[in-house]
């Protein structure tokens, strides 16, 4: 690297007029960037106390890499991990040296104070990940199930042709190719796909019954107690967490199981309607209900009006099962994760968070 670089790290307050300005210049800020820095280094329920800054040899600011701050649960500990976000460098800096400084500034930092950490680099920033010694942990893959057949009959392929009666095959096929009728075929495709699911459903609905909320509620940190062993790598879900990373918006709905026989919370889906999709963002919970869930929400997604449910998800292989069971499908265009584990984390530890099957990562757990 250029001597002319140098990176620090500073407190957020001091950086914050160069914060905005790199951010606004370099990244996309759905929000102004002044309510991403207060979300950010305000809200956030464990503020991140430094940001890293890059700066030329007269002391202007030409790039950051933030590490937000997340806490984890860690087999039977709970840990606190480092994430990396909003790396961004000046169009003028933008060389493979300065960019890899920040990246390794900000490994050193996470190996020094938290016992992991982890970022999601777009695919120009892998191999800066990787040079600054990071680990490829997995890719997080975008799983997708059709809902109202009628906008994809024109792919009507042998496996939606299997969800309907043998009888009405032969017209499905030709209903394919007329435009007029696609709405129809599209429609016996949905009633029979839905009908398949229904037994399962309805076996899901007399333990569980699906409530729907607008926000996290108490109940959610009692099923976070409850249920926070389901996997040895998670980040925790709790209330305060969840309504902070995800704040009330238009199309967005908790889904929340609920035991009949005792009222506990036993899972919860959060889902994003954009666009005619349904995305669930988070799905976490008792893995058995979890499952039961799932068995319920292609049903409470089509009564929405969704067209599609999309989940992306990286971790146990139980999980992928059980969505590829329920008729997802994966998709390309993956994401992947970068890991480091700290200098003191234990070689037990390090065994878990170097296992992909030992992971739970949804949208939940992404930068933003």
């Amino acid at each position: 690297m250029p001597p002319a670089y140098r990176v620090v790290g500073v407190e957020p307050d001091r950086a914050r007029a160069d914060l905005e300005r790199l951010w606004s210049h370099n990244l996309t800020v759905e929000a102004h960037v002044a309510d991403k820095f207060a979300w950010l280094y305000l809200e956030a329920p464990l503020p991140p106390s430094r940001v890293l800054m890059l700066t030329t040899e007269d002391g202007a600011a030409v790039g950051t890499a933030g590490v937000g701050v997340r806490e984890f649960q860690l087999g039977d500990a709970t840990v606190r991990a480092g994430l990396l976000a909003d790396l961004a460098v000046d169009k003028a800096h933008r060389s493979v040296g300065p960019a890899l400084a920040l990246v390794r500034a900000g490994k050193a930092y996470v190996d020094e104070t938290f016992a992991l950490g982890y970022g999601f680099p777009n695919k120009l920033a892998e191999g800066v990940f990787k040079r600054a010694g990071y680990t490829v942990l997995g890719a997080m893959t975008r799983y997708a199930m059709p809902l109202r057949h009628a906008a994809f009959v024109d792919r009507v392929d042998d496996l939606a042709l299997a969800r309907v009666p043998a009888m009405v095959r032969p017209w499905l096929t030709r209903a394919a190719r007329a435009p007029r009728m696609a709405a129809l075929a599209g429609a016996v495709i949905d009633v029979a796909t839905l009908a398949r699911r229904g037994p399962a459903a309805v076996r899901a609905a007399t333990r569980l019954r699906v409530e729907t909320a607008t926000r996290p509620d108490p109940r959610f940190d009692a099923l976070w107690a409850s249920a926070r062993s389901a996997s040895p790598v998670l980040a925790a879900r709790t209330a305060r967490f969840l309504t902070w990373r995800f704040g009330p918006r238009p199309g967005r709905t908790w889904y929340v199981a609920v035991a009949r026989a005792t009222g506990a919370a036993r899972a919860y889906a959060l889902v994003d309607r954009e666009d005619g999709i349904a995305h669930i963002r988070d799905l976490f919970g008792h893995p058995e209900d979890v499952r039961a869930l799932l068995d319920q929400l292609p049903i409470l997604a089509y009564r929405a009006g969704a067209e599609s449910l999309s989940m992306r998800y990286l971790g146990a292989a139980t999980m992928v099962e059980a969505l590829t069971a329920r008729g997802f499908v994966a998709r390309p265009g993956p994401r992947t994760i970068a890991v480091t584990i700290g200098a003191a984390t234990s070689p037990a530890a390090r065994a878990l968070l170097s296992d992909v099957e030992a992971w739970h990562m949804t949208d939940a757990d992404e930068d933003v």
